[in-house]
Protein backbone atom coordinates (compact mmCIF):
# COMPACT_ATOMS: atom_id res chain seq x y z
CA UNK A 1 0.00 0.00 0.00
CA UNK A 2 2.71 2.51 0.95
CA UNK A 3 4.73 1.86 -2.21
CA UNK A 4 1.66 2.55 -4.36
CA UNK A 5 0.81 5.70 -2.39
CA UNK A 6 4.37 6.91 -2.87
CA UNK A 7 4.10 6.28 -6.63
CA UNK A 8 0.75 8.17 -6.71
CA UNK A 9 2.19 11.13 -4.81
CA UNK A 10 5.32 11.23 -6.98
CA UNK A 11 3.14 11.28 -10.11
CA UNK A 12 1.01 14.03 -8.54
CA UNK A 13 4.15 16.04 -7.71
CA UNK A 14 5.45 15.70 -11.30
CA UNK A 15 2.06 16.71 -12.75
CA UNK A 16 1.93 19.77 -10.47
CA UNK A 17 5.48 20.82 -11.43
CA UNK A 18 4.65 20.45 -15.14
CA UNK A 19 1.59 22.68 -14.65
CA UNK A 20 3.65 25.34 -12.87
CA UNK A 21 2.13 24.62 -9.45
CA UNK A 22 4.04 24.11 -6.23
CA UNK A 23 4.94 20.40 -6.25
CA UNK A 24 4.92 20.11 -2.46
CA UNK A 25 1.78 22.16 -1.89
CA UNK A 26 -0.17 19.90 -4.24
CA UNK A 27 0.43 16.94 -1.94
CA UNK A 28 -2.28 18.16 0.44
CA UNK A 29 -4.88 19.05 -2.14
CA UNK A 30 -8.20 17.27 -2.02
CA UNK A 31 -7.44 14.97 -4.95
CA UNK A 32 -4.29 13.60 -3.30
CA UNK A 33 -6.14 13.01 -0.04
CA UNK A 34 -8.95 11.17 -1.87
CA UNK A 35 -6.39 8.91 -3.57
CA UNK A 36 -4.75 8.09 -0.22
CA UNK A 37 -8.16 7.22 1.28
CA UNK A 38 -8.89 5.02 -1.76
CA UNK A 39 -5.57 3.17 -1.31
CA UNK A 40 -6.35 2.62 2.37
CA UNK A 41 -9.75 1.22 1.35
CA UNK A 42 -8.09 -1.29 -0.99
CA UNK A 43 -5.76 -2.27 1.84
CA UNK A 44 -8.71 -2.69 4.26
CA UNK A 45 -10.63 -4.82 1.75
CA UNK A 46 -7.61 -7.10 1.30
CA UNK A 47 -7.23 -7.85 5.01
CA UNK A 48 -8.42 -11.40 5.61
CA UNK A 49 -8.01 -11.51 9.38
CA UNK A 50 -11.40 -10.32 10.79
CA UNK A 51 -9.88 -8.85 13.94
CA UNK A 52 -7.93 -6.38 11.79
CA UNK A 53 -10.13 -6.27 8.71
CA UNK A 54 -13.37 -5.17 10.35
CA UNK A 55 -11.91 -2.14 12.21
CA UNK A 56 -9.88 -1.17 9.13
CA UNK A 57 -13.02 -1.29 6.96
CA UNK A 58 -14.93 0.74 9.52
CA UNK A 59 -12.17 3.37 9.55
CA UNK A 60 -12.15 3.36 5.75
CA UNK A 61 -15.92 3.90 5.48
CA UNK A 62 -15.75 6.84 7.89
CA UNK A 63 -12.81 8.33 5.95
CA UNK A 64 -14.51 7.61 2.61
CA UNK A 65 -17.75 9.40 3.48
CA UNK A 66 -15.92 12.24 5.20
CA UNK A 67 -13.67 12.67 2.13
CA UNK A 68 -16.65 12.43 -0.21
CA UNK A 69 -18.52 15.15 1.70
CA UNK A 70 -15.57 17.52 1.91
CA UNK A 71 -14.03 17.02 -1.53
CA UNK A 72 -16.82 15.90 -3.84
CA UNK A 73 -14.61 12.99 -4.91
CA UNK A 74 -15.85 9.40 -4.75
CA UNK A 75 -13.28 6.74 -5.63
CA UNK A 76 -14.78 3.39 -4.77
CA UNK A 77 -12.41 0.85 -3.16
CA UNK A 78 -14.00 -1.83 -5.37
CA UNK A 79 -12.13 -0.42 -8.37
CA UNK A 80 -8.66 -1.90 -8.87
CA UNK A 81 -6.50 1.05 -9.94
CA UNK A 82 -2.82 0.73 -10.85
CA UNK A 83 0.02 2.92 -9.57
CA UNK A 84 0.53 6.60 -10.40
CA UNK A 85 -3.16 7.50 -10.13
CA UNK A 86 -3.57 11.30 -10.25
CA UNK A 87 -6.65 13.40 -9.55
CA UNK A 88 -5.73 16.70 -11.26
CA UNK A 89 -8.58 18.84 -10.01
CA UNK A 90 -11.29 18.26 -7.47
CA UNK A 91 -15.06 18.11 -7.07
CA UNK A 92 -17.58 16.14 -8.99
CA UNK A 93 -15.39 13.08 -9.56
CA UNK A 94 -16.91 9.60 -9.38
CA UNK A 95 -14.77 6.56 -10.19
CA UNK A 96 -16.17 3.02 -10.10
CA UNK A 97 -14.58 0.61 -12.56
CA UNK A 98 -13.72 -3.06 -12.73
CA UNK A 99 -10.05 -2.36 -13.36
CA UNK A 100 -7.91 0.66 -14.26
CA UNK A 101 -4.28 0.48 -15.35
CA UNK A 102 -1.23 2.48 -14.36
CA UNK A 103 -0.76 6.21 -15.03
CA UNK A 104 -4.48 7.03 -14.85
CA UNK A 105 -5.36 10.73 -14.59
CA UNK A 106 -8.78 12.28 -14.02
CA UNK A 107 -9.90 15.90 -13.93
CA UNK A 108 -12.96 17.53 -12.36
CA UNK A 109 -16.47 16.50 -13.25
CA UNK A 110 -15.47 13.04 -14.50
CA UNK A 111 -17.75 10.04 -14.06
CA UNK A 112 -16.58 6.48 -14.60
CA UNK A 113 -19.23 3.88 -13.82
CA UNK A 114 -21.93 1.61 -15.07
CA UNK A 115 -25.36 2.02 -16.57
CA UNK A 116 -28.05 0.43 -14.45
CA UNK A 117 -28.66 -3.14 -15.58
CA UNK A 118 -25.71 -3.32 -18.00
CA UNK A 119 -23.56 -5.91 -16.22
CA UNK A 120 -19.90 -5.29 -15.55
CA UNK A 121 -18.15 -1.99 -15.00
CA UNK A 122 -15.65 -0.33 -17.39
CA UNK A 123 -12.14 -1.69 -17.81
CA UNK A 124 -9.57 1.01 -18.52
CA UNK A 125 -6.00 0.47 -19.73
CA UNK A 126 -2.69 2.14 -18.94
CA UNK A 127 -1.83 5.81 -19.56
CA UNK A 128 -5.41 7.05 -19.89
CA UNK A 129 -6.22 10.74 -19.37
CA UNK A 130 -9.81 11.82 -18.72
CA UNK A 131 -10.35 15.54 -19.26
CA UNK A 132 -12.92 17.63 -17.33
CA UNK A 133 -16.55 16.65 -17.58
CA UNK A 134 -16.18 13.44 -19.55
CA UNK A 135 -18.34 10.41 -18.80
CA UNK A 136 -17.27 6.78 -19.31
CA UNK A 137 -20.27 4.56 -18.73
CA UNK A 138 -21.26 0.94 -19.18
CA UNK A 139 -19.80 -2.41 -20.06
CA UNK A 140 -16.86 -1.18 -22.13
CA UNK A 141 -13.10 -1.43 -22.48
CA UNK A 142 -10.74 1.49 -23.03
CA UNK A 143 -7.31 0.60 -24.41
CA UNK A 144 -3.88 1.93 -23.49
CA UNK A 145 -2.64 5.45 -24.35
CA UNK A 146 -6.07 7.05 -24.70
CA UNK A 147 -7.11 10.68 -24.15
CA UNK A 148 -10.79 11.32 -23.61
CA UNK A 149 -11.44 14.99 -24.30
CA UNK A 150 -13.57 17.33 -22.21
CA UNK A 151 -17.32 16.65 -21.96
CA UNK A 152 -17.17 13.50 -24.09
CA UNK A 153 -19.71 10.75 -23.49
CA UNK A 154 -18.15 7.31 -24.00
CA UNK A 155 -20.57 4.37 -24.22
CA UNK A 156 -18.60 2.00 -26.51
CA UNK A 157 -15.16 0.36 -26.53
CA UNK A 158 -12.16 2.54 -27.40
CA UNK A 159 -9.05 1.03 -29.03
CA UNK A 160 -5.53 1.79 -27.84
CA UNK A 161 -3.71 4.94 -29.03
CA UNK A 162 -6.87 6.96 -29.59
CA UNK A 163 -8.36 10.35 -28.86
CA UNK A 164 -12.06 10.42 -28.01
CA UNK A 165 -14.05 13.60 -28.52
CA UNK A 166 -17.68 14.66 -28.52
CA UNK A 167 -21.11 13.64 -27.38
CA UNK A 168 -21.69 11.00 -28.63
CA UNK A 169 -18.03 10.07 -28.64
CA UNK A 170 -16.06 9.88 -31.87
CA UNK A 171 -12.83 7.88 -31.79
CA UNK A 172 -9.87 9.36 -33.67
CA UNK A 173 -6.43 7.83 -34.03
CA UNK A 174 -3.68 9.37 -31.90
CA UNK A 175 -1.36 11.49 -34.07
CA UNK A 176 1.94 9.77 -34.73
CA UNK A 177 5.02 11.09 -32.93
CA UNK A 178 7.14 11.14 -36.09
Amino acid sequence: MFRTIRADLDARRRAAAAAGESPWGSMWQRGAIAVIVYRFGRFARALKFPLLGLPAKLIYYVLFYFTQMLTGISIQAYAKIGPRFVVRNHTGIFVLAEQIGADFTVCEGVTVGNIRGKGRLPIIGDRVYLEPGCKVLGNLTIGDDVVIRANSLVLNDVPSRSIVIGNPARVLPMPSED
